[in-house]
């Protein structure tokens, strides 16, 4: 049996958020922060870079939830503050982001192979996540680790959702080689 409260305690702490509850944003906090924190750590490589990235995305988000207008678009938007908030400091600090060329190149068709074996050792999955490139880990993360489809991926990073498509493809197939060459 499904637990269908917990979306709709979601959403009643999202508009009492909205209207002013500092109660409610503190429980919105509580469900989102860890699982935020995650996702600017694989995107900035910096933890205590990702810690202040985070406290930032809190602010801007207790400022800006008024003017969320629907209560179901709470976790794509949160995760587009954090995606932003962590691009602006990388790029404040002078990182480069590395800009991936996956639809410039067309799969090899032996480049398939299943997955499944390489993405069972969640260790090396991990550790690779922090060798991809800033556009895979990125789509690696907000699909796998967060379960996002590709439309909320493509709003939250800002592309279109074949790029997503193409990004998570060659993303996966960066990871399974990494994870590969790390076994042999």
């Amino acid at each position: 049996m499904t637990n269908t409260s917990e979306p709709q305690n979601e959403v009643a702490n999202i508009r009492a958020a909205q209207a002013g509850s500092t109660e409610a944003f503190t429980r919105l906090v509580e469900i989102y922060d860890r699982r935020l924190l995650y996702f600017v750590r694989r995107l900035m490589s910096d933890e205590q870079g990702a810690f202040d990235v985070l406290q930032f995305v809190w602010l801007s988000v207790f400022r800006r939830i008024n003017k969320l207008r629907s209560p179901d678009a709470f976790r794509p938007w949160v995760y587009r503050i954090a995606h932003d908030c962590a691009v602006s400091e990388l790029r404040r600090r002078g990182k480069r982001l590395e800009v991936s060329l996956d639809s410039q190149r067309e799969p090899l068709p032996d480049e398939r192979p299943s997955d499944e074996h390489v993405f069972d050792q969640i260790e090396l999955v991990y550790r690779g996540l922090n060798e991809l490139s800033f556009e895979h880990r990125r789509v690696l993360t907000l699909k796998f680790l967060e379960d996002m489809s590709v439309e909320q991926i493509a709003e939250i990073i800002g592309s279109q959702p074949g790029t997503v498509k193409s990004r998570l493809h060659y993303a996966k197939t960066a990871l399974r080689l990494w994870i590969e060459d790390q076994e042999s």
